[in-house]
């Protein structure tokens, strides 16, 4: 199968590397020319036009940050009318799930099938092949898109229509950005009571506190790095707010964490 890939950021770049490094036929694109230029990945070619490689392909996979940037992609069904009759969209990006299900119904005028894929795991893991996959699509065109998603794939769940892919990623990402918020808070109370922030938190890996967001959050919160981040994942906390009423217990008490480190990510970006 000829695989586009489109967005080499820091989880696309593992992703598609990974794809070329398990015998696809990859054609890699990226709108940063920087970017583009350093995917070197041996047999894989580079193009920087994405609708050029929608007609080369038969299926094209999209990993960049925004909602916006996906519509762009797909310029009011260019983009699907470029994969022509039998091709297959599949996303990446952690979108909307409405804008997935509308995606996927515009693509099928085109003959184009459509899956959401919702990744988490960070570029090594798409290199070692070990991301988990959160799918939603119908079952005909998750078939043909399964080869791809296990190649960086260890756990590939289809979870239902178009759609649902992006709300298991969402409620992912949403007790991911809670958890960070809960880390960074006790940090900061240690600090107030005043233990060495970095003994504290060696000490707390060391306990039942231990978790991946102990592990990550010192990395989040540089200061040179905090403004993307508050970015991305106030826009993906602004998306799981849609997946339940407010007022709801457990989204109430989600939201309230989540909420907690976007503003700690706002300080940290005032620092840089």
């Amino acid at each position: 199968m000829k695989v586009g890939f489109v967005g080499l950021g820091s989880l696309g770049d593992g992703m598609a590397r990974r794809l070329a490094r398990t015998g696809f036929e990859l054609v890699a694109c990226d709108i940063n020319p920087a970017t583009l230029a350093a995917f070197d990945e041996p047999g894989a070619r580079r193009e920087a036009d994405p609708m050029a490689v929608a007609e080369q392909v038969e299926a094209l996979c999209v990993c960049v940050r925004m909602d916006a940037d996906v519509k762009a992609l797909v310029a009011g069904g260019a983009l699907f009318k470029g994969l022509g009759e039998g091709g297959l969209f599949i996303i990446h990006s952690t979108i909307a799930p409405e804008l997935a299900k509308e995606l996927a119904v515009q693509a099928k005028d085109y003959g184009v099938g459509v899956i959401d894929a919702g990744v988490s795991g960070g570029s090594p893991a798409a290199l070692r092949g070990e991301l988990s996959i959160y799918v939603g699509g119908d079952d005909a065109a998750v078939a043909k898109a399964r080869r791809i998603l296990d190649a960086y794939g260890k756990s590939v769940l289809h979870l239902g229509p178009v759609g649902r892919g992006m709300q298991g990623k969402l409620l992912n990402n949403l007790v991911s950005i809670a958890n960070y918020g809960m880390a960074a808070a006790i940090l900061d109370l240690g600090e107030k009571l005043s233990f060495d922030r970095e003994q504290l938190r060696q000490a707390l890996m060391a306990g039942s506190a231990d978790g991946f967001a102990l592990r990550a959050v010192v990395g989040l919160l540089r200061p040179e790095g905090a403004e993307a981040m508050r970015q991305l994942l106030g826009k993906d906390l602004a998306h799981a707010r849609e997946l339940a009423p407010p007022d709801d217990p457990s989204m109430a008490a989600l939201v309230q964490a989540a909420e907690s480190m976007i503003a700690r990510l706002g300080r940290a970006a005032a620092k840089d």
